[in-house]
């Protein structure tokens, strides 16, 4: 309230852009809040990027204001400002170090949040904001071209929220961590409004490389999370296991033969509860031995990954959106949740399979537009429906299932249609494949670039009796190759014979969102990753 009518008092009006540029932090949160209140619009912006493309969501939003924490990111906005963006923003608020030369234009957040409290005017504010006025720009983070703001009104964002009580039963003692970037739709709604409308307590993660020592300290209940997180912390579980003696490996392979069984016999009963409690529970421990749910969202679950966590006691509830939609569209229920689907429809929201397989959607949640951009907005929207560019299909109890990007389609030389996503998902859930990225339109097969994990591929290679060298070496050498080769030929068995992987690279640098090949929430920036790589590519044909 404090900072509400302090930016009342700076003369923000309803329906200005301010910007909010911060990890993930109470500040955040109370910021957002305080800016919603007076009906003025906040306009997120990502720790990860570039001065330039600060100053482009800056700009194309119109934000005069901008809030920030202090250090590198400050740095980078008044890059952004002096460089790029010298007329609109006016001030910047900044929570910690203002830097040696601050400026005129920058200000102490000290300054907003010990303003006089104004409640009448504040009362009066909030009286007056409805269910369709704009309540946030969320810049798309973009796989290919520039960033589009989507807009979202308060009852775009109600509609998700209002959708909850049906998936979840939500207690009063649950706490969440928060670690997914705030300025993300899916971490937005589900670790920021949702749990400050239902009561629930959020803690921070300090850093996106602390999330594991910050699971053990805040001992949460729910968890916001991605494909791409859950696969890496198999990949270290099933690399660790690896190097433990053959009894314990034994145990492990056990415990999940005897978790998979529908209906085991009392001494297999008995002997999984003794087993949960050496194996899962010691799992469940690294996530703060309190964890009762993991919601998932941004990109497709492989089934393998959803079952790993599933076996070890920490369901998963894979859910589906997009920013356009606030983002909930589906999501498996914790009753009833149906591994290798994103869940039934959620409440307030209608979905149809267009004839070419895309996914449509309308309800309350379900942008007006595009800010500023009609072209895009008349493609996106049409006769009410959100056009999501995405492909899937019901199966005969309702659940949605996602199949693939209808953009990303590769169409062979000879003509066949494949989906990448269907042939790297089994992939990625072999142990010693970090990422994968597949290839091949317009190619007579498909080709691959892969980064190695690291620690699974030297277990493999002590294991093989493999003379000892450096990790530069065994990846690049001919031996780890052709085995990568096989246990990809292996994983797409049952595939068609034109979705099969033939020549793969190995790419030891990973891709990630500092170099440019991952979204915020890490999911590839493929045509960024074909262009980029295109030799490389080519070369293998």
């Amino acid at each position: 309230k404090h900072v509400a009518s302090g930016l009342m008092n700076a003369g923000v009006k309803p329906g200005d852009r301010v910007g909010l540029l911060m990890e993930n932090r109470p500040e955040w949160a109370v910021i957002d809040y305080a800016i919603l209140s007076i009906g003025a619009v906040t306009v997120p912006l990502y720790c990860s990027y570039r001065p330039q493309d600060m100053a482009y969501v800056l700009k194309d939003s119109g934000a005069t204001l901008v809030f920030t924490s202090g250090g590198e990111l400050l740095r980078h906005l008044k890059t952004a400002v002096a460089e790029f963006d010298s007329k609109l923003v006016k001030k910047i608020y900044a929570c910690d170090d203002l830097g040696d030369d601050p400026g005129d234009m920058v200000h102490d957040l000290a300054e907003i949040e010990g303003s006089e409290l104004d409640e009448e005017r504040l009362n009066r504010r909030l009286a007056k904001i409805k269910r369709d006025q704009l309540a946030t720009l969320v810049y798309t983070s973009g796989t290919t071209a520039s960033p589009k703001g989507v807009m979202l009104t308060h009852g775009n964002i109600l509609t998700n929220l209002e959708a909850v009580p049906a998936v979840i039963s939500l207690l009063r003692e649950e706490r969440l961590l928060s670690f997914l970037p705030l300025a993300h739709t899916l971490e937005r709604t589900g670790g920021h409004f949702l749990p400050y409308s239902y009561g629930i307590s959020v803690a921070f993660a300090e850093r996106p490389d602390t999330v594991a020592k910050n699971l053990g300290e805040a001992q949460p209940t729910m968890m916001m999370t991605v494909p791409r997180m859950l696969e890496v912390i198999r990949s270290r579980i099933l690399a660790q296991v690896s190097k433990q003696s053959s009894f314990k490996q034994k145990m492990f392979n056990s415990y999940f033969d005897l978790a998979k069984k529908e209906k085991p016999g009392l001494i297999e009963g008995m002997t999984l509860k003794l087993l949960d409690r050496v194996v899962g529970q010691k799992v469940r421990d690294r996530f703060g031995g309190k964890l009762r749910v993991l919601i998932s969202g941004g990109a497709p679950l492989s089934v393998e990954i959803g079952q790993f966590f599933e076996t070890l006691g920490l369901p998963i509830l894979e859910g589906y959106g997009l920013s356009e939609s606030a983002p909930l569209l589906a999501v498996n229920p914790m009753v009833g949740r149906r591994i290798g689907t994103v869940g039934l429809v959620a409440k307030g929201v209608e979905i149809k399979i267009a004839e070419d397989g895309e996914i449509l959607a309308r309800g309350g949640n379900i942008m007006p537009g595009y800010w500023k951009n009609k072209k895009a907005t008349k493609e996106a929207l049409i006769d009410g429906w959100l056009q999501t560019g995405d492909i899937g299909e019901f199966d005969k109890d309702g659940h949605l299932k996602i199949t693939d990007r209808k953009k990303d389609l590769i169409v062979n030389s000879g003509g066949e249609n494949i989906a990448p996503q269907r042939v790297e998902a089994p992939l990625i859930a072999e142990t010693l494949i970090e990422q994968i990225v597949v290839y091949g339109d317009q190619r007579p097969y498909l080709v691959a670039m892969l980064v190695p994990n690291k620690e699974a591929c030297m277990a493999w290679a002590e294991e093989s009796g493999m003379p000892k060298s450096g990790w530069h070496e065994l990846a690049s050498s001919d031996v780890l190759r052709k085995h990568l080769q096989s246990q990809i030929q292996q994983r797409l068995k049952l595939l068609n014979a034109h979705e099969q992987v033939r020549r793969i690279y190995i790419q030891i640098d990973p891709f990630t969102i500092e170099n440019g090949f991952l979204t915020p929430t890490l999911k590839l920036k493929r045509r960024l990753i074909y262009d980029h790589y295109a030799e490389i590519f080519e070369s293998l044909y």
